[in-house]
This record gives C-alpha cells, structure tokens and sequence, in this order.
C-alpha cells in the first residue's frame, strides 16, 4: 500500500493583534481613517473618542434616542448601535460635520441653516441626528408630506419638544434645496 499523500498545511493569516481587536480603514465624510478597534467598540466611539470627531451626540447609548444618528450608505443609523470592527469595506460614513463647507451661515448646508434659522433647537442634544435623519429624507424626497417627514424623523425624540419648530425647519430645508436644484 502506498502512504497517504501529504496533506498541504493550510495557509493561516498572522496577525499580531488580540482575537478582540481588528484594522479597519473608516470612510467618514469622504476621508479614510485607519484604526485598530476592539470588536465591541461602537462608531460612536472610535469617532468620539478616536478620532476627535463631533459629528454626533449620545443620547441614550441604547439606539432609542437617534441623537448619534449619522448616515451609512446613504440611510441613517445609529452610531452607537453600530459595531466599527462591522465597518471598513468601504461603506461611506456621513456626519453632520461632512455636510458644511465652514462655520458661518453662508457655509452652512441648506439643512443646517434651516435648523438655525427656525429656531430648530434648544438644548441641541437631537439636533445633529434630526440633521442626518432630515438629510437622508431629503436626499431622495424634496417635496415630502407633514406623515413622511414625522415618519422620517420617528427614531429621533426631542426632549425639548421643538418638534413644530423641527419640521418647519425641515420643510423650509427642503423648498431651499429644491429652488438650488431648478
């Protein structure tokens, strides 16, 4: 009888780091950052504190509150909910930081500058993920309904209660962006 053929050894990935942490390469705002993250680590996190980034507050750090609400691929998330080490094949991660060219009123995305001119606002705890939220409702509906901008807006809670003001601020947004576009 013959012997058994050599088995090939099965080629296996080295890597120096812990079974808990990975490289991920994070598209945000059109920029890549590489980092080495723990796989609990939230989106929020590596942004917050990895990255120095401000892009969004944590509400409620259980995904009910969406304050930390960015945008992944175009929908809105929340990055608090949302595992970095998940991350890095080349989703696009937007902020509300991405959104403007600068800080004064003229740089302001349409969006921005409807929050602030409606008084859209109070504490500011929400803003920024009603920002986004009303962002990726209007990046494919720029003539919504009073029902779609309250479903749109559903995940983000306002303790203030601003929300006349919240969609008075979307619907000027939106008859802003539609006189730039035509």
């Amino acid at each position: 009888a013959e012997p058994p053929a050599a088995v090939a050894p099965v080629a296996q990935a080295v890597s120096d780091l812990p079974p808990t942490m990975r490289r991920v390469t994070l598209n945000i705002n059109g920029k890549k950052h590489d980092v080495t993250v723990d796989v609990r680590t939230s989106l929020w996190e590596v942004m917050t504190y990895e990255l120095g980034m401000a892009g969004a507050n944590l509400g409620c750090d259980r995904a009910q509150c969406g304050a930390c609400t960015v945008l992944l691929d175009g929908r809105g998330v929340n990055s608090c909910a949302v595992l970095a080490a998940r991350l890095g094949r080349g989703q696009k991660i937007l902020t509300v930081e991405g959104l403007g060219k600068g800080y004064r009123i003229e740089d302001l995305h349409p969006i921005q500058r409807a929050f602030w001119q409606e008084g859209a606002l109070q504490c500011g705890l929400c803003t920024r993920g009603l920002i986004m939220s009303t962002y990726a409702l209007l990046s494919t509906n720029l003539s919504p309904s009073e029902d779609q901008v309250r479903d749109a807006l559903a995940g983000n809670i306002c303790r203030c209660s601003e929300y006349p003001k919240i969609y008075e601020a979307v619907f000027r947004a939106a008859d802003d962006m539609r006189k730039a576009k035509g």
